[in-house]
Order: C-alpha cells, then structure tokens, then sequence
C-alpha cells in the first residue's frame, strides 16, 4: 500500500464510524476537497480491488475491455487460453492511451479520451505504432534498431492482480494483494439462489462526469431512508419500513441490506411488478424482497425477483465520477421473443426513480460545499451508511500508518 497522510485528521474522521446510534456524516469536505480526493484514490483505491465488468463481455480469446480505474487507463483481455488478465493501457513509449481513438469529430477533439472493448490479437498504439502482444509485451516498435542499448524483451505493460467472483471481474494493482472472495462470504450466502455466476449483463450504459462526489452516488443506492419519501408514490411496493441491514464487522468486504416488498414479484415501475419471469431457483422469500449489496469501493447490486442490476462507480475528481449501470439475467430471459421490448419497460420504469435521485445528489453536493453543510445524525433507516464510514475510516487509517 502506498503511504499517503490525509488533510483531514483521523481523529475528525472517526467520529463517523460506528452504528447510526453514534456516529455523524462525514466531514463534508470529504467530498469537495482536491486533496482529500486524491488522498482517498491512493488509500481506497489504491490498494483495493476494483470491479472493471462481467466475465461474459470478453467470451473469447482476444476480446478486451478498455476502461479507466482510480485514474488509470486499464485494459481488461481474455487471453488464449482463455484465462483474463489486466495491464496498464498507457503505452510504455511516450505515455499515450493504447486504446483511446484518435479518430474524433471537430466538436469532440478536446473531450476526455473515448475507450471502447474491442478483439484483436495485438495492442497497437496509435502515436507511433509500437505492437503488444495479449500478455502485454512490447512485439514491434519501429525505427528503435538505431537506439542504443534499447530492449523490447524487456519491456511490458504492467499488470495488475484479477480476480472473478460471480461473473464479476475485479483488478488491483497489486499483484501480492489478498484475495477478495473470502470476505465475501456472508453476501455470498445470501446470493446462493440467485446463480449470479451464470447471470448474462446488457451492454451498459456510461455515464462520463456525473457531477458529484461518488460516495454520494453509493450513499444514495444503498440507503432505504429516502425511498418513502423522495420515491413517495413510486416506491410504495417496497417501502422504507420493510429495510434491513446485515451487521458489519471489520474485515467484511461486502455491505449489504435487504428490503422487504408488499406482495412478491415487485418491481421499479408503474405496475409495482416484476416484468420478466422469477428468477429460477430464488425462494418466495426472496421473491417478496430486494437485496441491495455494495462491494467497496466500485461495485454496488440490487437483486430483485426477475433480474438484478449491477452499478460500477470511479471517481474522476473531487465532485464528479464515471457510472456504468446494467441489468444481468437469466439467458433463458435474454432468448424471450420479447426481451427487448420488456426491458425498454423496465429501464423507462427505473428512469422514474433516476429522475429523483440524480438532481437530488448534484444538490447534496452543492450543499456539501456550503459553509453551514452538517455532519447530521442517521437514521435506522440509513444505518449502512455508518458502516460505509467505518470501511472507509478503516483504508484512510492503514494508509496513514
């Protein structure tokens, strides 16, 4: 883990672990401050590991991801024998993002570089053409002969540590980090219905910048306080009365908590109803609830009774992060002849509660730059998010040690 001291005293900072009968919000510059921020990529996500996409996006051999993480271009490739590794994207030449397109419109030439999956058998950089192979080592570099003591044998692109856990590909940039599943296993447990291992996801949808802090993101999809009241009339199958959380215990590398519904086979839309059949295997219990789980710090779920839906966030400042969202389902529910159409329904019905939710979070962040932002007591309710402060206090402290 790479030492880094935070600007915020750790003594302030523990004042918001605990349970809701004790602590307070986090200090709000927490979510504003340029130096918290990058203290915070170097302590969290620095040593943590980070869910990049779904195992079954990259099926074949040469198929790859390209996405950013804690600031760093990644490349993401099913190799050929078919296991998947995770390297650097920036090529080890003159630093350019192996897989950024150079071919932009007029109006986009300035914007953030655009990373897109892909398949091919080499990496090639666009700047000056130097060629990686799938494992990342330098195969070409044009006009380098004439270098002294140059050494393509000893060049390659750094990797990262991976590791898949229900479908889920994680990377960290150690390649010495502990493994991730064995801190999963009490939300491991409450999955074991649910077959998430062979659950397909929908292509997802990015958004780039979304302007607010990303724990502001993960404090709204994990607590069950505002369901009632911000989603008054739109989320009344699932009311703030039925929430839950599971205990946490230091070293848990899962937060998650359950919300019971009305009737089973609820569902976010007009009709308060599943759309697609239940998932095969999940008991009538579990098709009167939804679980929401968070596996920090990227990777926030939500289980419902015919589908689940995966949400992956990565900060890119202080008050702005990148989101994906997608469903995952059974392939027996992708092969229905009106798969499409019913999942048009189904994202129309959660763009009800994303309406809500988004103008109230860049608000939050506009009020958390206020002199007078609280550090305010939580509810029952919202008790996940004490415990979200105490994994996050956890990672500022080992990192300041």
């Amino acid at each position: 883990m790479i030492m880094a001291v935070s600007p915020i005293s750790l003594q302030s900072l523990r004042k918001s672990q605990g349970t809701h009968e004790t602590a307070v919000g986090l200090p709000p510059s927490t979510y504003t401050d340029s130096d918290f921020h990058q203290f915070e990529i170097e302590s969290v996500f620095g040593s943590e590991w980070l869910c990049v996409g779904r195992q079954e996006q990259i099926p074949n051999a040469g198929d790859y991801l390209a996405v950013t993480r804690a600031q760093e271009p990644l490349i993401i490739v099913r190799s050929g024998s078919g296991s998947i590794s995770a390297m650097s994207g920036v090529c080890q030449h003159r630093g350019m993002c192996l897989s950024a397109s150079v071919d932009r419109s007029d109006e986009e030439m300035l914007d953030r570089p655009q990373f897109d999956p892909g398949s091919g058998r080499q990496f090639r950089c666009p700047y000056h053409y130097w060629v990686y192979d799938l494992d990342g080592r330098l195969v070409g570099a044009p006009e380098m002969a004439q270098t002294p003591g140059f050494a393509p044998e000893d060049i390659r692109l750094p990797q990262l540590a991976v590791e898949v856990w229900k479908g889920f590909i994680f990377v960290n940039f150690s390649l010495d980090a502990a493994p991730l599943a064995p801190r999963l296993h009490k939300l491991e447990a409450v999955l074991a219905n649910y077959d998430v291992d062979n659950l397909v996801t929908v292509e997802p949808e990015v958004m780039h910048d979304v302007p607010f802090n990303w724990k502001i993101m993960v404090e709204n999809f994990m607590e069950m306080y505002h369901n009632s009241r911000l989603h008054n009339g739109i989320h009344d199958f699932a009311p703030s009365s039925g929430a839950w959380y599971e205990e946490y215990e230091a070293g848990d590398g899962a937060l998650f908590g359950f919300n019971q519904m009305v009737e089973a086979d609820g569902g976010f839309n007009p009709t308060f109803k599943a759309l697609f059949p239940p998932l095969p295997g999940i008991t009538m219990e579990e098709r009167q609830r939804i679980v929401f789980a968070f596996v920090p710090p990227t990777l926030l779920l939500g289980f419902q009774p015919d589908s689940a839906f995966w949400f992956a966030v990565d900060p890119t400042g202080p008050t702005s992060h990148d989101l994906a969202m997608a469903y995952i389902f059974p392939e027996s529910t992708i092969e229905r002849e009106d798969f499409d159409e019913t999942l048009d329904a189904a994202i129309d019905g959660v763009g009800n509660f994303v309406r809500q939710d988004m103008p109230t979070n860049v608000a939050t962040q506009l009020g958390m730059r206020s002199r007078f932002a609280p550090r305010g007591r939580y509810s029952w309710q919202e008790g996940v998010l004490a415990q979200f402060n105490s994994w996050l206090v956890e990672r500022y402290e080992a990192a300041s040690v």
